[in-house]
């Protein structure tokens, strides 16, 4: 079996069928080329049943060819949102939560019924304009099946009345399906749907198998914003070989001591962000939605706030051209990927060293100040909710002081 079977283990399945007619070998080609050059994300959607605080989660690690991931801020006609971006395109984004405390995110599933994904970001700008709740986005879904949309996604969204669920969409078509109604009270989806018609084309097994594993090791009821962060978003097990705990010693096919590939792992080598929304409870103010965004690789990255309420993004998460905080992960994650002969496997001794030293720890210790941080901010606004003001500073502030600890300190 080679690498790409078992990361599609249902593409095995066709593997003894008759050969076909060499006409249609550049229709083959063109298939197996929009699978394998997909923007292969993990998505869930937590209920708040399923959270520590009752309030829902909504986690997207992007992994996707362009790299220069920022955030944006934009006043839409109905609501205000943050939004995941690109600075080469204005006229979508790729994930974000608005003023109504409603948030939507995706990946890519080229099983659906439809031919083409390419309003995917369109169509979620879209929805971060208009829609304040779960039943607003299904609104939306139903008054374009008819005339038909280019969106291939599970679509993942909560809202500010507890509403959480994934919409596996096609061009004319939906199926939805709510968090609070599975046995765990979340969803986990990768590069396949429930609902493909073409299984072949799905991708995304060995993640969608790992991120399961991983929520289920949690004990029940107790899921929270950290631990998905570091649990799943940074998880490195790949298809052959699980490199826990880290340090790692071991070597993979050949490959210098330390190094492991991140062809399949959920921390992927092209993983250029992480979001994860976290929501609030029914009736409380849905200003306090919180965003958290690891611009880069999340093993080289530290998640940081913001506010939809702030009606703005910090200087080190956005630009005109590219974003500070991305640049630096960039370089940072290019001192761990550092194998000439294959671009995918990672230095996890660039990660956790011998001595105790290395990116994940220092990010680690920086997240947990910022985490800290945020909770006290959370827990005194709920009882006397900020000005816009005040919201922007102290976004502001973290977002500087977590740019300037990790150009100082010495990572390894």
């Amino acid at each position: 079996m080679n690498d790409y079977q078992r990361d599609n283990p249902r593409s095995s399945m066709t593997a003894q069928r008759k050969a076909p007619p060499l006409a249609i070998f550049p229709a083959l080609f063109s298939v197996l080329f929009l699978v394998l050059s997909a923007w292969p994300c993990t998505i869930a959607v937590v209920s708040g049943r399923a959270t520590a605080d009752g309030r829902p989660l909504l986690w997207k690690n992007r992994d996707v060819d362009e790299q220069d991931n920022l955030l944006k801020f934009y006043r839409g006609q109905l609501f205000d949102y943050l939004g995941l971006a690109h600075v080469s395109q204005t006229d979508s984004v790729w994930g974000g939560l608005n003023s109504s405390g409603f948030a939507v995110v995706n990946s890519v599933s080229y099983d659906l019924e439809g031919s083409s994904s390419g309003d995917n970001g369109r169509f979620m700008k879209q929805a971060l304009e208009s829609c304040a709740t779960v039943d607003d986005f299904e609104a939306l879904l139903q008054a374009t099946n008819s005339a038909g949309r280019r969106t291939q996604a599970n679509f993942g969204v909560i809202d500010a009345s507890g509403g959480a669920a994934v919409f596996e969409t096609g061009n004319t078509s939906y199926t939805r399906f709510e968090a609070k109604d599975e046995p765990s009270g979340y969803i986990i989806r990768t590069n396949f749907a429930l609902t493909g018609v073409r299984p072949e084309e799905g991708s995304g097994f060995v993640r969608f198998d790992r991120a399961r594993l991983l929520m289920a090791a949690v004990e029940e009821g107790s899921l929270d914003a950290p631990t998905i962060l570091e649990q799943a978003a940074r998880d490195l097990v790949n298809d052959m070989v699980d490199p826990y705990p880290l340090p790692y010693e071991g070597s993979q096919e050949g490959h210098p001591v330390g190094y492991i590939r991140t062809q399949y792992s959920i921390n992927r080598y092209r993983t250029a962000s992480c979001l994860l929304i976290h929501g609030v409870r029914t009736g409380e103010n849905p200003i306090l939605s919180t965003l958290w965004c690891i611009l880069g690789e999340p093993v080289c990255g530290v998640a940081l706030p913001l506010w939809v309420h702030a009606g703005s993004v910090p200087a080190e998460q956005t630009g005109s051209q590219t974003a500070p905080m991305r640049d630096l992960v960039l370089r940072r994650e290019g001192e761990c990927y550092t194998d000439a002969s294959n671009s995918q496997y990672l230095d996890t001794l660039r990660l956790v060293s011998g001595d105790g030293r290395g990116m994940m720890v220092l990010a680690r210790a920086v997240e947990d100040t910022v985490f800290l941080a945020a909770e006290h901010a959370l827990e005194s606004w709920r009882s006397s909710s900020p000005t816009a003001g005040e919201a922007a500073e102290f976004q502001a502030l973290l977002s500087s002081w977590t740019y300037q600890t990790l150009s100082r300190w010495s990572w390894f």
